[in-house]
Parts: structure tokens; C-alpha cells; sequence
């Protein structure tokens, strides 16, 4: 006994938990941009025609690049970002992320990739690196039917029969055998590599096919396939009726695959209590969809079943793509997080059954299932899954690790701001290296200590900054053509022009933050795409040339906005030439510049 406490106390000193071998990952849905770090969007954005909807939603009209005096974008979703509008590929954002997963509980992350060169793919590539440092694990959630539309003849053209689609799916399949489900980040259960095949894509037969080409890593077991089944379902007396017998789920389990769940189905239809969707579910839908998962695989003694994995969804508010071009709005309630916990609670009844739990999912805000911590709804979601992470794997549920992640990344910030201002950061810096390996140990009293040591080296290099505000109204500056009644039409085009004496302290500043702010008639609805361009050096510039792009509505309403003008992607010059230029069929008004200089 007294040997057991030995090595029970020395596990928790060196920040490792001994556990039961269960894993709880999270589909990760990407991929999200910022103009400063890579020049678009990504999924922030949004415009979409939804006149087909029942619920006279007529458009969707997120333009991620305006923001509000906070500093909010108007991003494709319900909830916010607690940390900001940030990109998936910037390794801080992807360090934050991860280490926030692994304070709650979550193993790792099933990145939503449909093939080769897809922009999931660096998104993939870029997760694995970070992963690695922090003993993460990253798989993916293949979205194969990405591959059977024309998406991959855009990139390939000589890919365009299903054949050929069906020949590349091999090689996509032996990539993820060789890049993904081997190696130090390959999610593991049971010894198992795993991965969740979403489809539409690969019918039975092709991927039978593919799957016999497959050359297994040497010392790699054949993967275990967890199949989506989320067929629809029915109401009968206000009851849902779940789907417990498909043929097409058993042409996949014949082929050895694991039926699992995905997003529960909503059948109910708009109603005055739910005027803004299409069709909806009720609490007790969910828990009636998720039974027979239960009955049928989690308590099957089917051998083929080697990883039998649970589900939970948080809820569903889909109001920023309306199904990706399907014009139809879904909505699950949250219910405060109720919702959540009784779908653990539900995986939990069988807990001794399951090997492992999917996540849907840690960040699809756009179709509003996401757990990562928002304005909205907190850190709600991670301590929920803490909680059950810890009774699935029976470990502690130290909490005190939940915020450590947060801190971390806005302080990366901040040096990163400092450093930009010729700063030296390198202490600072070591600190927070420090406090990041010491969280993803779970070693928090001691990464909270770095984080204090790097708050305080870095708020000291904050006093030394000395800074100016520069505001420019639009009576100071100068324009291609002349004002009619004071507004400007940017179709063809329209370039503004900042007074020299600004560009010559934007110049010898040695970093600053600045932002546009004017106003633009909505007139039309889903309108023409309008641009604002500036000048830049940054590779590729017809992508980092572009400061904001944004459509209109309808509202036949003039509206004010702000636009951020990233000072890694805006060269100013003294040069003769435009600072800024808009381009589309739009109106604009009262612009003006507003800086804060760093010397």
C-alpha cells in the first residue's frame, strides 16, 4: 500500500494523472482567418441568400471584417469568441486552444478534413505542430464527401469521374495512415488508432476498395472507423421516434465500421414558441435519438465493435450559415447547459460500456454547437466537461486550471505587441513558455506563479511605451473625385488620401493600432461584394492588399461602422498614391482615420 502512495503522489507531483485509459475528444471545425494574420476570413463571414426558409429570414449578412466600438467583429454566429475573433492558424490561438481542451478533460481534437491540400489540411498540419508540444492528440473527422464534390477538381482538374475521386481517396487514406493516425499526435483508444468518417462521400463499395489499397505503418493496428449515423427520424403524438435499423448503416457494419451518433435530429416544425427556425428538437428528443446507440452498440458484445464511443452536443443554433447553403435554420436549446449535462449524464449511465466521447463540437460557431469559452455562455461548457471527464476517466477535477489557458494567450499578446514596438520581450517570453508547459502538465499553482512573474515583467515594458492618438475627419482628407451632397460612390472605385504630415508619423512610428470608420447605404439586398483595398509589401498581395470586404442587405438605412487597418498588412508612403481604396456599387460617407502611435 505504502508503495502505491508513492507512486500515486509521485504521478501527481510530475502533473500526470493515472487514469482508466478513456479518452474524450472534440470535433474541431475550421477553417477561421484574421485579415492581419493571414490576409481572409475564413468561416467569420458569411453571405447567404435564405429566402427559401419559412421563417422570412430572408439573408444572411455577416461582414467578420466591421467591428463595434469593443472591438467586436460581426462574426457568422451566435456566441462570441471570449477571446476574440482570432485565427485557426496562429500558433498562439492554437496553444490556447488546445490547452484549454486539456484542462477540461479532452485528449484531443478530430479537425473536420475532407482531403490533400484542402485548407483543412494545413489547418491540420499547423494543430499537429503545436499538439506535439503539449502531449495533445490530433485527428480528424473526415468529411469525405468534400472530396466527391467538385471541390478537389477545382484544385485538380484531372480528378473530375468518380473513379478518379475514388482512386485519390486512397492516397488521401494511406496520408492519414502515414501523417495522422501514426505518430506522437495519432488519437489512440484501446491501442487503436481512430477517426470519424462524417461522409456523404465514399460509397460502401469504394471505400472498400481504398481501405483494402491501405499500407499500415509498421507497429500501426488497423484503424477503427466510428461511422456517422444521424438518420432523421419522426414525431408521432408529439413524440420523437428515433431510426433503430437502417440498411445503409449495415452495408457500413459490414465493412467493420461503428455506427455513432452525430448532431440529434430536429423534426419539429416552426412554431410560435420557435418563429426563427425551420425545425427544432426538444430535450427529450435528444436523449430519445441517442438510445439506440445505447441498445445497439454501446451493450452489443459485437466484437467488430472495438472502440464503442459516446456523444454530446451542447446544443444548436445554426442562424450563421442556415445549413450551408440548404436556406433552412435549426435550433437545439442550450437550456443554460442543462442540455449538456443531461447528455452526459445519459453517456455517463453507460460509461462502463464506452471507450471513449465525441464532442460536437469545440468550435463550430457558425452552426452554433460550439464549447469553447464565449461572452455568452462563459467557461460553462468546459467546467460541465470537466466534470464528467473526470468521473469517466475517474480522475480529479481540478478546476483550477480552466482559466490559466485565457491568461496565457492574452499575455502572448501583449508581448507580441511589445515586440512589434522593439521591445524586449525574451523574459517575458520564457515565463509564458514556462507557464504553458507547466498547464499542459497540469502543474497549475505553478504555472499560475509564472503567469504572475510574466504579468509583471510585461506590465513594466507596458509603462516605458509612449503613445499619441491621432483622429483624421473627413474634412482633412483628400478623394479621387468630388463629394455629391457629401457622400462618395465607390463604383468604379474611390481612393482617400491621408494628409502627409499623418503618413510621416505613421511612418516613423514604431508600431501603432488603427481603425476606419464611415458610414455606407444599404440599399441591396444581397448585393454586389464591395472591397476596400490598400497598399501593402506582404506576400501574396492581392490577398493582404484586401483591408475589408463587405456586401449589403437591404435595409435602405445608411449604417456606420469601423474597419481594423492591421499595421503588418497597410504600407503607408510618402510617395504620391492612395492610402486606401473602395471598390463597388455602394455609397460612403463621413470617413474618417483614428490611431494610436507607438513611439
Amino acid at each position: 500500500m505504502f508503495r502505491l502512495l508513492c507512486v500515486a503522489a509521485l504521478a501527481t507531483s510530475m502533473g500526470v494523472s493515472a487514469q482508466n485509459g478513456k479518452k474524450i475528444y472534440a470535433d474541431y471545425h475550421g477553417v477561421r482567418y484574421t485579415r492581419a494574420h493571414d490576409g481572409k476570413l475564413g468561416r467569420w463571414e458569411m453571405h447567404a441568400d435564405t429566402r427559401k426558409s419559412k421563417t422570412g429570414r430572408g439573408t444572411i449578412c455577416r461582414n467578420a471584417d466591421f467591428m463595434d466600438t469593443t472591438g467586436r467583429h460581426d462574426i457568422a454566429a451566435v456566441a462570441y469568441p471570449r477571446v476574440g475573433m482570432q485565427s485557426n492558424l496562429d500558433p498562439d490561438y492554437l496553444e490556447y486552444q488546445i490547452l484549454s481542451a486539456k484542462a477540461a478533460g479532452i485528449d484531443g481534437f478530430f479537425i473536420e478534413w475532407g482531403f490533400i491540400g484542402h485548407e483543412n489540411d494545413a489547418l491540420l498540419k499547423a494543430m499537429q505542430t503545436v499538439a506535439a508540444k503539449y502531449g495533445f492528440e490530433v485527428g480528424v473527422n473526415w468529411c469525405d464527401g468534400w472530396l466527391y464534390y467538385d471541390w478537389i477538381t477545382r484544385m485538380h482538374p484531372e480528378i473530375d469521374t468518380r473513379e478518379a475521386k475514388t482512386d485519390y481517396y486512397a492516397v488521401c487514406y494511406q496520408y492519414l495512415a502515414d501523417h495522422v493516425l501514426s505518430g506522437a499526435t495519432a488519437p489512440t483508444v484501446n491501442g487503436r488508432p481512430v477517426f470519424y468518417l462524417f461522409g456523404p462521400g465514399a460509397k460502401p463499395a469504394e471505400y472498400a476498395s481504398a481501405a483494402s489499397k491501405l499500407r499500415l505503418p509498421e507497429g500501426m493496428e488497423r484503424p477503427a472507423v466510428l461511422r456517422r449515423w444521424a438518420e432523421w427520424g419522426r414525431l408521432e403524438n408529439d413524440r420523437y421516434v428515433p431510426v433503430r435499423w437502417s440498411e445503409e448503416i449495415e452495408s457500413w457494419k459490414r465493412l467493420g465500421m461503428i455506427p455513432t451518433a452525430w448532431l440529434p435530429a430536429r423534426v419539429r416544425g416552426m412554431d410560435a414558441g420557435h418563429p426563427r427556425w425551420d425545425h427544432y428538437a426538444e430535450p427529450d428528443d435528444l436523449i430519445e435519438f441517442m438510445k439506440p446507440f445505447r441498445d445497439s452498440v454501446w451493450m452489443s458484445s459485437d466484437p467488430d465493435y472495438v472502440v464503442k464511443s459516446g456523444f454530446v452536443m451542447p446544443g444548436m443554433d445554426n442562424s450563421g450559415c442556415a445549413g450551408w447553403g440548404g436556406q433552412h435554420y435549426y435550433y437545439i436549446p442550450r437550456a443554460d447547459g442543462a442540455t449538456y449535462e443531461r447528455m452526459w449524464e445519459f453517456n455517463m449511465a453507460s460509461k462502463d460500456s464506452l471507450d471513449m466521447v465525441f464532442i460536437a463540437s469545440w468550435s463550430d460557431y457558425t452552426e452554433g454547437h460550439e464549447i469553447e469559452p464565449t461572452v455568452e455562455n462563459g467557461d460553462r461548457e468546459l467546467r460541465t466537461t470537466l466534470k464528467y471527464a473526470a468521473e469517466f476517466k475517474q480522475i480529479p477535477a481540478d478546476t483550477s486550471g480552466l482559466l490559466l489557458p485565457e491568461k496565457l494567450f492574452g499575455l502572448r499578446k501583449r508581448s507580441e505587441f511589445l515586440a512589434a514596438a522593439r521591445r524586449k520581450t525574451a523574459d517575458a517570453d520564457a515565463l509564458l513558455d514556462d507557464a504553458a508547459r507547466l498547464i499542459s502538465q497540469r502543474e497549475y499553482a505553478r504555472a499560475g506563479e509564472r503567469l504572475a512573474e510574466a504579468e509583471a515583467a510585461v506590465g513594466t515594458l507596458e509603462k516605458g511605451l509612449k503613445t499619441r492618438t491621432i483622429d483624421v475627419p473627413v474634412s482633412q482628407l483628400r478623394f479621387s473625385q468630388d463629394a455629391s451632397a457629401g457622400e462618395w460612390s465607390a463604383d468604379p472605385e474611390l481612393k482617400v488620401y491621408l494628409p502627409e504630415n499623418v503618413t510621416r508619423e505613421l511612418i516613423a512610428a514604431r508600431t501603432h493600432r488603427g481603425y476606419l470608420e464611415f458610414e455606407y447605404l444599404d440599399w441591396e439586398v444581397n448585393g454586389s461584394y464591395c472591397f476596400i483595398y490598400s497598399r501593402t509589401e506582404r506576400q501574396p498581395k492581392d490577398r493582404f492588399a484586401t483591408v475589408a470586404k463587405f456586401k449589403t442587405d437591404g435595409s435602405k438605412q445608411w449604417k456606420r461602422v469601423r474597419v481594423e487597418l492591421a499595421p503588418e498588412n497597410v504600407l503607408y508612403t510618402t510617395a504620391p498614391g492612395f492610402t486606401l481604396m473602395f471598390k463597388g456599387p455602394v455609397e460612403v460617407r463621413d470617413l474618417s482615420f483614428h490611431y494610436t502611435l507607438v513611439r
